[in-house]
């Protein structure tokens, strides 16, 4: 494998979120679905490029504008400190069918791999933890972490998840005055419409990571065993 490009130009890496659930993209945030490769054309041939198109981005990523687990966790911690149900969100085809995630380690490892790895310049990459998962089995897991009962599926159990959470400001103030965690609005660090969303997709949100095996880049994380870590 051949290592650094070349020494006059300099690496960068852009993420582009698959589904939305990765942060606001570049692209997003410029308005324009061609904004990306011109910003980057405007710069050759100072710099070269690698993209990487992240799936729901898990773990520590507290930049993202979206960050799926955080969401999911603060749910968990309200509905423990309010004793109410853990209760299932999304369609019954979303929590029996396949999806997958990126561990935010991944998509770092990712970005390092691709910055120093000559045959990537310019090229782009799906980026998420090499397997899948269901929300059934995740949704168990949080259950576990936290303590929770986990509750089945239930279709008739109809709810507006977003309004409700978004009513529940003042509830993680107080969560947060009484353990002490950083001072943070709810609004800061959940996104529960795009959450919502996806949980209620019609297909199974599933990547290939063909091509960045083809290139070298083996990184993978557990999805299910990552979630506690």
């Amino acid at each position: 494998m051949q290592h650094i490009h070349d020494s006059d130009q300099k690496p960068v890496a852009l993420i582009v979120g698959v589904i939305g659930m990765a942060g606001l993209s570049l692209a997003e945030a410029l308005k324009s679905p061609t904004a990306l490769n011109d910003l980057v054309a405007s710069h050759a041939p100072s710099l070269s490029y690698s993209v990487h198109r992240s799936s729901i981005i898990v773990g520590a990523s507290p930049g993202s504008v979206y960050n799926a687990l955080l969401t999911l966790a603060v749910y968990a911690i309200i509905c423990r400190h309010e004793c109410s149900p853990f209760r299932s969100l999304g369609t019954r085809y979303t929590w029996d069918h396949f999806c997958d995630m990126s561990d935010a380690r991944v998509l770092a490892q990712q970005h390092i791999w691709a910055a120093v790895t000559a045959q990537c310049k310019n090229q782009a990459f799906n980026c998420t933890n090499g397997d899948v998962f269901t929300w059934k089995s995740l949704w168990q897991v949080l259950c576990d972490i936290f303590d929770l009962e986990f509750l089945p599926f239930d279709e008739n159990d109809e709810f507006d998840f977003v309004g409700m959470m978004k009513n529940k400001g003042k509830v993680w103030v107080d969560i947060v005055e009484k353990y002490g965690l950083h001072k943070t609005k709810l609004e800061e660090i959940t996104c529960f419409e795009a959450l919502n969303n996806v949980l209620h997709f019609g297909f199974q949100h599933v990547s290939s990571m063909n091509k960045s095996r083809e290139f070298g880049f083996f990184g993978y994380s557990d999805t299910l065993k990552s979630i506690g870590m």
